[in-house]
C-alpha cells in the first residue's frame, strides 16, 4: 500500500494563500466537487487588501446562498454585474502594485468570460494562477463524496472559512496599504501574485 499522502481541499474562488500553499506543496491533491455548498466559506468569495482593510469579493449564486445543492451543480447569477465590480475593485486596490501590470491582460480576460457553474469558475481561477506563476500541476476532482476520507488522506475541506482565515498564516511580504492597515493575513493568492510576482512560489514553499 502506498504511503503517499493525499490532501482533500474544497474548491475555492481565487483561493486563499494557505489553501494554495497546501495545493502546490503536496504531490497528490483532490478538490471536492460532490459536497453540498456551505455558506460563510471561501467557495464563492475571496478577500483582497483595500485602502480601508480587508475587502470581500463575493460571487452571487443562482437561487441564493441558502439552497442545498451539490457544489458541481451550483450555478452563478449574473443579474448583478459582480464580475465588473470584482475587476474594478482589483484595479483600485492593486493598480500600483509591482506586478499588477504584467498580469492585468490575463485577469481582464478572465473577468470578461462568463461561466455558468461556480465549480467551473473556481477551477478557471485556480488554473489562471497556475499559468501566471508557471506552476505545472494537474487539477484533480473527487469521484464521490466521502464524509470520512480513506486512509492516507488529510481532510482540509473545512479548514478555511470566514472564522479561521489567516490563523495559520506565516508568510509575509509588502502589501498595498500596509503602512495604513498593517499586514492583512488570509487574503486571496491574487494579493501575493500582484505584490511578489513569480517569487510567490518560493514564498509558498519556503515560507
Amino acid at each position: 500500500m502506498s504511503d503517499l499522502q493525499t490532501i482533500l481541499l474544497e474548491c475555492e474562488y481565487f483561493p486563499c494563500i494557505e489553501w494554495y500553499r497546501n495545493f502546490i506543496s503536496n504531490e497528490t491533491v483532490l478538490l471536492e466537487q460532490y459536497e453540498y455548498f456551505e455558506r460563510a466559506t471561501l467557495r464563492n468569495r475571496c478577500y483582497v487588501a483595500g485602502s480601508t482593510g480587508r475587502l470581500t469579493l463575493s460571487v452571487p449564486l443562482d437561487g441564493g446562498r441558502n439552497q442545498r445543492i451539490l457544489m458541481k451543480d451550483l450555478k452563478i447569477s449574473y443579474r448583478e454585474r459582480w464580475h465588473v465590480q470584482h475587476w474594478r475593485t482589483l484595479l483600485a486596490c492593486y493598480n500600483r502594485s509591482p506586478y499588477f501590470e504584467y498580469y492585468e491582460p490575463a485577469l481582464k480576460k478572465f473577468f470578461d468570460t462568463q461561466h455558468i457553474y461556480l465549480l467551473e469558475l473556481n477551477l478557471a481561477s485556480i488554473q489562471l494562477i497556475n499559468d501566471l506563476l508557471g506552476i505545472k500541476k494537474a487539477i484533480s476532482l473527487t469521484d464521490e463524496y466521502l464524509k470520512i476520507p480513506p486512509a492516507h488522506t488529510t481532510d482540509f475541506r473545512k479548514k478555511f472559512n470566514a472564522e479561521n482565515y489567516g490563523q495559520d498564516h506565516n508568510i509575509f511580504y509588502l502589501q498595498p496599504f500596509e503602512d495604513k492597515n498593517g499586514f492583512v493575513a488570509g487574503l486571496s493568492m491574487l494579493d501575493m501574485l500582484f505584490c511578489t510576482g513569480k517569487q510567490a512560489t518560493d514564498l509558498l514553499l519556503n515560507g
